[in-house]
Order: structure tokens, then sequence, then C-alpha cells
């Protein structure tokens, strides 16, 4: 019930230190940098980064967006995004540790944020955590109201602020608890299951030792106002069972269920993004 005694901010940099990085005027986004909180061994990965969507006429409402596993790119996260601001809404992508511009050389993105390795996973999560508070504090003072969505994995991550930070809104897209059990079952993760079990750990300790960052465990200190939950109905990255066992642990809170799989969840990004503004709307 203490997840900040482990998940802290590590060394956040001054604000000051977050610079905007040159990009093309036919981006609808601006793209920033800061110093991770979280040193590692990789300097590509010590950069963090994130993407801003935003307009003259500037809302009340910011939500930080945490996207999924391994993308090779965010082109279709921008566009939700895009759908966000249309909705009168602004919004920060995320891009994850050792994902995208933050891979090292010689691996693909996210290969090593997710792995065999349990303990640096675990590390990675922290380091990702530690950057989301930060900015979670650091856009507090400019906006009224401060969410998250945390899509697939980014809802791991996503959720353990929301059980150190008080936040406005939360958004669990696609995402679930009993994550070494996701990770046993799930499709995508197969190859991490192997690695896994060369080293002799079964789903019941890998449960045990990640239950450090499962919401199974610490979901019930969750300080979100308002939480909506999108669940897929035929998902077998994160299997539906899952979905639903987070939406039980938070209390079955509002929920929309939608009928596709893991990533023809895009087809639904639009209507997703409507239904948040809608939902903010309400609840401001």
């Amino acid at each position: 019930d203490q997840p900040e005694l482990l998940f802290n901010k590590g060394l956040p940099p001054d604000e000051k230190e977050i610079s905007k990085l040159p990009l093309s005027s036919s981006n609808a986004f601006s793209l920033w940098c800061y110093k991770s909180p979280f040193q590692t061994t990789w300097e590509e990965n010590n950069t963090a980064y994130y993407q801003k969507f935003t307009n003259k006429a500037k809302p009340d409402t910011i939500l930080l967006f945490a996207p999924g596993w391994a993308r090779p790119n965010l082109r279709a996260e921008k566009g939700f995004c895009n759908r966000l601001l249309k909705n009168g809404i602004d919004s920060c992508l995320l891009v994850k540790p050792l994902h995208q511009q933050r891979t090292p050389n010689g691996f693909y993105s996210g290969e090593l944020f997710i792995s065999g390795n349990i303990f640096l996973t675990i590390m990675n999560f922290r380091q990702f955590i530690s950057e989301i508070q930060f900015l979670v504090t650091y856009f507090k003072k400019e906006y009224k109201y401060v969410g998250l969505i945390g899509m697939s994995s980014g809802g791991f991550q996503c959720g353990i602020v929301a059980d150190m930070q008080e936040i406005d809104f939360y958004f669990p897209i696609i995402t679930g608890a009993s994550i070494g059990s996701i990770i046993w079952e799930g499709k995508l993760t197969k190859f991490v299951k192997q690695d896994i079990q060369k080293k002799g750990i079964d789903e019941n300790n890998l449960n045990k030792v990640w239950g450090i960052f499962d919401q199974l465990n610490l979901g019930r200190n969750c300080k979100a106002k308002h939480i909506k939950q999108f669940i897929s109905l035929y998902d077998e990255v994160v299997p539906t069972k899952y979905q639903y066992k987070l939406w039980e642990i938070y209390n079955k809170p509002e929920m929309t269920k939608m009928k596709c799989a893991h990533s023809s969840v895009y087809f639904y990004f639009d209507s997703i993004a409507n239904e948040i503004a809608a939902f903010i709307a309400q609840k401001k």
C-alpha cells in the first residue's frame, strides 16, 4: 500500500530544462525532451520525450497518453491525439523508455522494456512511472484538470501513477491486472514467456515477482477522481478476463465494451476519443 517506496520520482530534472525540439511547420504537435529521472546504461534511453498536441485556444484539460509495448512508431496514437484536440482536449503523447527514438542501437523498439530479464523489466517500469509523475506535477501548474490514458501495457504504468498521485481522470484502454498471467497467456509475449521458463520460473512465481507493479495488489490505492475503462471483447494479447479483473478492482467504473481484438482497437480510436471528451465534459 506504499508503492511510492519503490516507484519514487528518482532525480527529476529542473522544469526549466524541458526543451522544445525543432519540427517542420506541417506537424500538428510539438516535440519536447528532458533528462529522465532515472539514468540507464543506454545513452539513447536517458532522454525522455513527449509530443504535445495543443492550439492557441488552450483548454483547461490535458491527458497524458502512455501507449502500448513494442510499438515501432506512434502514427496511430498521433491520430488519436489529434481527435482529442478536435474535441477541445490537449494531450501529451509519451515516448516510453527503450522505444522509438529511445531504442538502443542494435535492438528493436521495446525489446528491452518487457523481457525475460524480470528485474530489468521492473526497473524500466520504474523509470517510465517516474517520468509520468514528473509530467503530472509539471502540467498541474498549467492546467485545471490533468488525466491519464493508459493503453495496453501503458496502463500498467499509468495505474501505478494513479495509485500515488491524485489525478482528475483516468482512462484504462485494453489493459488489465494479473500481469504475470497476461504475459503467460498473451499471444504477443510468447517469446518473453519462453525466456522466463528457461530460467525455471513458472506463471505463479512470475505473478509474485511482478506483483510489485500489478494493480491486482495496488489498485485499491487508486486516487483518480473519475475512471472510464475501455475493454476489448476478443483480446488475445491482454486477455479480456484480465481486463474485467481490473474493472472489478476499480469498483466497476463506467465502461465501454468494444467488439474488437487488441490491435484492431485502432479502428475504435475516433469513438474512444469522442467518448473521453463527452465523459470529461460531464464530470467537470
